[in-house]
């Protein structure tokens, strides 16, 4: 069945059975500097979010439903290989309020999806000049 992976001898599907509501206990590391910013956060002025750390057999659907409890969400996008048609790890999810996005980083970063602890970020907006799929001039 995963012939072309290596390393790789079986591969429990993902049967989208609620991981993200279960406890791991992780919760418990505090990092002193992040203690003093986490009683004065302020609200992300973004509706996209930056996930990391992903299963590469962590499904939109998964995802959809661990995201969808903060708010309305606009997009939940994996990120593909194009030739391996596999996850790269990471994926953007996007909210229809700013409020959503905010409550969604605060909380579900850090949390355990499908046994990999996930990274969330405030998703950066391309750089000025950037043209996706446009060849780069020549000098």
């Amino acid at each position: 069945m995963f012939l072309g992976v290596p390393g790789v001898l079986s591969v429990q599907p993902d049967k989208n059975v609620e991981s993200e509501n279960k406890d791991y206990g992780g919760d418990h590391i505090i990092n002193s500097a992040d203690s003093s910013e986490a009683s004065q956060t302020t609200p992300v002025k973004t509706k996209k979010l930056f996930i990391t750390g992903l299963s590469f057999y962590t499904s939109e659907k998964t995802l959809r439903a661990a995201f969808e409890g903060f708010g309305e969400l606009v997009e939940v996008k994996i990120i593909m290989d194009k030739i391996s048609k596999r996850s790269k790890g990471y994926a953007f999810v996007e909210y229809t309020t700013e409020e959503a996005a905010s409550a969604a980083l605060k909380e579900m970063n850090g949390k355990i999806i499908n046994g990999w602890m996930i990274v969330v970020d405030v998703a950066k907006s391309n750089p000025p000049g950037y043209s996706r799929g446009q060849p780069r001039p020549t000098a």
